[in-house]
Parts: structure tokens; C-alpha cells; sequence
């Protein structure tokens, strides 16, 4: 097919795809969108029919409370129930919503005609209490499980939705193959030699590929090939670009799951505080808050800082300030910050102290969050006692450290994920304890490695240099 032929042959068949594809997706949202309006009607009457029950059930209590005062103005309150009766019945489509607008009709009229013959007294406020307020709590609770039903269908719809987009997207690139494969062979039956290789498509295609060239056959098609090379030439750039797309996409995937993780971490001491101060608000008479509250709120706080230490130390992790540390005191300094939460959980701790200080070039702050991070994870995988090991020897130019427990060990669908962020065996926590224990030691020079005792329980090995540079970089301990 000659190139000059190819506009218009390209321009019919995007044509004629396009109004196929446009036609099924106008077609396909014109459904959707009935769907969703259909569903959002049905919320919107349920929630109407809720309210119209809850201002009802509003009404006849200030209705029995007025006669508990034995008030006389009690007419307008009469009207109102009445109005709140006429929504009810107006919004009453389903067969149990109409039986119970039908018995608090008929209840509050023979209210009504008490109400003439006696005059206001406790036992009409008595009879609106046993007999129409039960009613109401039941056209509210109907009401309530109606609004969660349609939200339910309102979810299906969306689902619906999404998969009819999904729908589209995929019939959109069906027809884009076909459009690139009738290009293809068009091109295959004029064009007898041409090699493309274009700068920077290595990284995408993970090959080297030669440059773009165009050999004639002596057709006098120079222009036409030269269009042809830019126009390759705009599909690789918009390929890099895309990739770049990606890249930029899993940034924003990691930093989501990371929101979500550090807001469930946050929520969880946030509804803790927030129960205690409602509890103690609304009985203001037991005294406020008690000792044992306040210990539990600043337990909670604790917690939320911990969340946004580690968020930060993650993203932003401090650099190295190297001074010469002695180990022994920076595992003794950790001993004593955990020495209270092992005696509460009747862990025991025990330190195998060397016979000689072991001097490191390395940050003793840093070195004591990551034995800091290692010995809470092994308190918490002990919560009933166990115990909590620390043992030192030196090995060449490294110093090695061993942190052990007595508890499950590490589960083998973790095992080879355990140094990945996000990843977590327990309920609570971020899964970033870990990495950032990796990172610290690796710009150490060091290593960090897992491993399970044969006699149960965890053991982590930090593998760590004497001099702040080497001779040999560190490898993984065998």
C-alpha cells in the first residue's frame, strides 16, 4: 500500500472504530447512570423515611412530656404529629412500612379521643410511652436497615460502574490493535528495510538497539519516510514518558499504603482518648478522669509518637554522626528502656557482657534504635514470658550482635519479605521497624540477617564494623 494512502485509510478506520466505541460506551453510561440514579433515589427515600420517624418519636416526646406537666397547650404538638403521620404515609412504599404508619395512625387516634374525653393526665403520657414510641423505634430501625440496603445496591452499582469502564477501556484498546495491525501490514508490503533504534529505548526494551535509518528502493519517498522516522520517534518519547508515568504511579501507590498504615496506627489511640473523654463527659459527677484513664491515655500518645517516628524515620532518614561508642553501654542503654514493659510481661533479660569493651566507629543513637526496634519485636511476639537474649563476640575486623527470643519465631510466609516495607505479622504496627534497622546498619557498612532457632523463637544477627571504612565491605554471616 502506498504511503500516500495512508492518511486516508488511517483516518476511515479510526473513524469508523471511534463511533463504534463511542456508541457502546454512550450506550453503556447512559445504563450506568440510570443504575446509580435509581439506587441514589431509593437512598434518598429511605433516609427521608428515616428522619420522618425520628421527628415523630421527637414530637411524642415533648407530647408526654407536656403531660407530665399536665400542660393544656398541647394542640400545636398535635398538629405537628400529625404532619410528621402525613410524611410517613407519603414516604410508606414497602408493605412493613405501611403496617406500621397504619398502627401509629390508629394509636394515635384513639390517643386523640382519650385525649377528648380526659383531658391531659400521666396516663395518656403512659399510653404514648408503651404503645406509639415502640412503634417508632421500629419504623426507625426498618428505616435503618432499608438506608444500608441501598447503600449495598448503591456499592453493586458503582461496581457495575467500574466494570463497564473497565469494559470500555479494554474494547478502546481491542480496537487500537486492530488499528496498529492494519498499519503494520501496510507498512510490510511497502517499506522493504528499515532499522529503528532510538536513544534512551534501551531502558524500556532492555536491549541496544541500532539507530533509525531509512534505505529507498529508489521510489522517490523521501518525505513520506522521513515523516515516518518522527513519527517513530514521538511514539518512543511518549513511551518514555509513560514510563515515567508508571514510576511516578508506584511512588504515589507506596506513599498511599503508607497513609493508610500510619492512619490506622493513629486511629486506633485517637478512639481510646476520644471514648475516655466522652465517657467522662457524659458522667461529669464520678470525678473526671481517673488515674488508671490518664496512664491509658499517655500510653496511647506514646503509641502515636512511635507511629510518627517511624513514618519520619522512613522518609526521612537522619544522617551518621560517627563517634567512637563502646557496644556494651549502647545494649545496656537499651536494656534499661524495655526493662519495664519485660518485668510487666515477665520476660527475661539476659546479656552475655564480653570480658573487653568492643569500641565501633558508628552512631550510638542510631545503633541503639535498631537494637531498640529488634528487642520490642521480640517483647511482643512474648506477651506471657519468655526469654529476651543479647550476646556479643567480636569476628576480624566486625563485631557481631545477637538478639534472641524464646517466642513463635518468624512465620515462613513472612520470612523472605521481612526486611520489605509494609510488611507485618502483627495487628498493629507499620511494618517499617525493620527497614529502617536495615538502612541504619548498611550505612554502617554492616549487615542485618533472620533466621529461626531450632530450639523456637527469632534470632537477629547485626554484623557491624570496627572503623568506619573497611577493609572488606561486610557480608552475610553463613
Amino acid at each position: 500500500m502506498p504511503l500516500q494512502t495512508y492518511p486516508l485509510r488511517i483516518l476511515l478506520l479510526a473513524v469508523g472504530t471511534s463511533v463504534l466505541v463511542l456508541a457502546l460506551a454512550v450506550s453503556l453510561a447512559v445504563y450506568l447512570n440510570q443504575l446509580q440514579a435509581q439506587a441514589a433515589n431509593v437512598r434518598r427515600e429511605n433516609n427521608d423515611s428515616w428522619h420522618a420517624a425520628a421527628n415523630l418519636e421527637e414530637s411524642l416526646y415533648h407530647l408526654i412530656a407536656l403531660h407530665r406537666r399536665n400542660a393544656r397547650e398541647v394542640e400545636p404538638l398535635h398538629e405537628r404529629v400529625q404532619e410528621h403521620l402525613a410524611e410517613i404515609e407519603s414516604l410508606a412504599d414497602k408493605p412493613q412500612e405501611k403496617v406500621l404508619y397504619q398502627h401509629l395512625d390508629r394509636g394515635f387516634g384513639e390517643y386523640l379521643a382519650e385525649w377528648r374525653k380526659s383531658g391531659t393526665s400521666s396516663r395518656l403520657a403512659d399510653r404514648l410511652e408503651t404503645q406509639l414510641i415502640p412503634l417508632c423505634r421500629q419504623l426507625r430501625e426498618y428505616n435503618c436497615g432499608q438506608v444500608e440496603l441501598s447503600e449495598r445496591e448503591q456499592q453493586r452499582a458503582l461496581r457495575r460502574m467500574t466494570w463497564g469502564l473497565g469494559l470500555v477501556g479494554g474494547l478502546t484498546s481491542v480496537a487500537g490493535l486492530v488499528l496498529g495491525f492494519g498499519l503494520s501490514r501496510g507498512l510490510r508490503r511497502t517499506i522493504h528495510q528499515m532499522l529503528i533504534r532510538v536513544q534512551g529505548a534501551s531502558e524500556l526494551l532492555s536491549q541496544e538497539l541500532p539507530p533509525v535509518e531509512w534505505k529507498q528502493n529508489g521510489d522517490g519517498q523521501a518525505d513520506e519516510a522521513q515523516n515516518l522516522v518522527h513519527q517513530v520517534e514521538q511514539v518512543v518519547e511518549k513511551l518514555q514518558q509513560r514510563e515515567r508515568e508508571v514510576l511516578r504511579a508506584e511512588r504515589l501507590a507506596a506513599v498511599g499504603q503508607l497513609a493508610a498504615g500510619v492512619g490506622h496506627e493513629i486511629r486506633n489511640p485517637l478512639t481510646s482518648i476520644k471514648l475516655l473523654i466522652q465517657t467522662s463527659r457524659r458522667d461529669p459527677q464520678a470525678g473526671g478522669l481517673s488515674d488508671e484513664d490518664l496512664d491509658l491515655i499517655e500510653q496511647e500518645i506514646h503509641r502515636l509518637e512511635r507511629a510518627v517516628q517511624g513514618f519520619l524515620d522512613y522518609a526521612r532518614p537522619p544522617k551518621l554522626q560517627r563517634t567512637a561508642c563502646d557496644v556494651s553501654s549502647v545494649v545496656q542503654k537499651t536494656l534499661n528502656l524495655v526493662r519495664g514493659r519485660a518485668d510487666r510481661q515477665r520476660v527475661t533479660l539476659q546479656f552475655e557482657e564480653p570480658d573487653s569493651p568492643m569500641i565501633l566507629e558508628a552512631d550510638a543513637a542510631q545503633l541503639q534504635q535498631v537494637l531498640v526496634n529488634l528487642t520490642l519485636n521480640a517483647l511482643d511476639a512474648m506477651p506471657h514470658g519468655g526469654t529476651l537474649e543479647i550476646a556479643m563476640k567480636p569476628n576480624g575486623d566486625f563485631v557481631e550482635i545477637h538478639v534472641a527470643d524464646t517466642g513463635p519465631g518468624i512465620a515462613p510466609e513472612l520470612f523472605a519479605r521481612i526486611f520489605e516495607p509494609f510488611v507485618t505479622g502483627k495487628e498493629t504496627g507499620l511494618g517499617l521497624g525493620l527497614v529502617v534497622s536495615k538502612r541504619i546498619v548498611e550505612e554502617h557498612g554492616g549487615t542485618i540477617k533472620a533466621s529461626n532457632r531450632d530450639a523456637g523463637g527469632a534470632e537477629f544477627t547485626l554484623r557491624l564494623p570496627r572503623s568506619a571504612t573497611p577493609v572488606k565491605a561486610a557480608q552475610p554471616v553463613g
